[in-house]
């Protein structure tokens, strides 16, 4: 990752927020369906 540093950093700074936005998606989607399940047996659907 040492190229970005010789980039603009506003480039850096909105590469760097879109990667944690893609992470933070990418947990959303893992953690979801557990919540879901969860939600499910706690009979918050019925």
């Amino acid at each position: 990752m040492e190229v970005m540093s010789e980039q603009d950093p506003e480039l850096a700074k909105k590469a760097h927020r879109a990667q944690m936005i893609l992470y933070g998606f990418m947990l959303l989607c893992l953690v979801l369906p557990f919540v879901l399940l969860w939600m499910k047996k706690r009979g918050l659907f019925n």
